[in-house]
């Protein structure tokens, strides 16, 4: 039996970080994995609320991640975990290779791991460049052999997502684009910084569907979120843009409702699990909106051949985020470790 305890499990971004570990405790047992509070343990994971400070510099957050890494640690084996929904390495990675973690895990990353060595804003690609804080990484085979996938995301959070409604069988709106369009102000810190990129990413596709209201009944701004639900369950196609990451709530609440999601493209980005097949399970267009128009029209007039796709994104969804998956894939990552016994598993 592997014994991994989490540090501070409840502690600010870890919470929501962790929370699929408590979905899954009793039964990884059965995959010979226990989660234990006690100091009898094999393996300590740490989240990022422990070993990355966003309120500080990029300088300073990986100096302060480093001496609380040796205070916590003190020479076991451990590994770092970085639950934000973004492909971005931006403040993990810093603190990663120079520190002695086994692994670094990841909630999603890039397929096309060159990509990483282009220069974009917060590292998100989808941010382009021009802010305070552009990044890039040139980073050895070696130590990408150490950056893995968590085996969650954001559909793993909320036990709900399973729960479907009936698809409305009457549609009245053509699209429906609420979403939060302008980033709230906020106090400095390395990820919520880039709101005038996160703002040009969400607002910029709402000032393309105002040349478009006259021909579709469309939807945007904001609404109470019972309002949002009604609108979106009578809606025939969402709009899904990306936020800080690719992945977002909203996506799930679609699948939910049974509306038809239009999302920038989601079949660079390596998630496990991943329920994102394009033209199968959601519509993809540019994450620039270049083809947004021309993928719109082409739904609505042909909406009798897409209208399933929110189906199949329930069969998908129901298939790969499941318990035993989870628990599974963490299997894996013990037993291909070399520092592990078979006799321990």
């Amino acid at each position: 039996m592997i014994k991994i305890k989490i540090l501070n499990p409840i502690k600010d971004r870890n919470e929501p970080t962790f929370r699929p570990f408590a979905f899954m405790q009793n039964r990884l047992r059965d995959y010979s994995i226990e989660l234990t509070n006690s100091d009898d343990f094999d393996f300590l994971i740490i989240g990022m609320s422990d070993f990355w400070d966003m309120s500080m510099t990029l300088e300073d957050s990986v100096d302060w991640g480093l001496n609380n890494i040796e205070k916590i640690n003190q020479g076991g084996d451990y590994f770092l975990f970085d639950g934000f929904d973004s492909t971005s390495l931006l403040g993990s990675y810093e603190v990663f290779e120079k520190s002695n973690a086994i692994y670094l895990f990841k909630n999603q990353m890039l397929k096309d791991k060159n990509q990483y060595k282009n220069t974009y804003a917060y590292g998100k690609y989808w941010f382009g460049t021009g802010s305070g804080l552009d990044v890039s990484y040139d980073i050895p085979d070696d130590i990408w052999s150490r950056i893995k996938l968590s085996g969650f995301n954001l559909g793993c959070q909320l036990p709900d997502y399973h729960n479907h409604v009936d698809i409305s069988p009457d549609k009245p709106n053509d699209i429906l684009a609420i979403y939060q369009g302008v980033h709230p102000p906020v106090p400095f810190n390395q990820v919520t910084a880039p709101g005038i990129q996160y703002t040009e990413h969400r607002k910029g596709l709402w000032d393309i569907l105002k040349n478009y209201e006259d021909k579709y009944k469309i939807l945007t701004g904001r609404l109470p979120k019972q309002e949002y639900l009604k609108e979106l369950w009578q809606s025939k196609l969402a709009l899904s843009p990306f936020g800080q990451g690719e992945i977002c709530y909203r996506d799930f609440e679609l699948m939910q409702f049974g509306t038809l999601m239009v999302k920038p493209d989601m079949s660079g980005i390596d998630t496990f699990p991943n329920p994102y097949i394009e033209n199968e399970t959601y519509v993809p267009v540019n994450p620039d909106w270049s083809n947004v128009v021309e993928t719109i029209e082409k739904v609505l007039d042909n909406y009798k051949n897409y209208q399933y796709f929110s189906e199949r994104f329930r069969e998908e969804f129901k298939k790969v985020y499941t318990i035993d998956n989870m628990c599974l894939y963490w299997y894996d990552i013990f037993n291909n470790l070399d520092i592990i016994t078979n006799e321990e598993l």
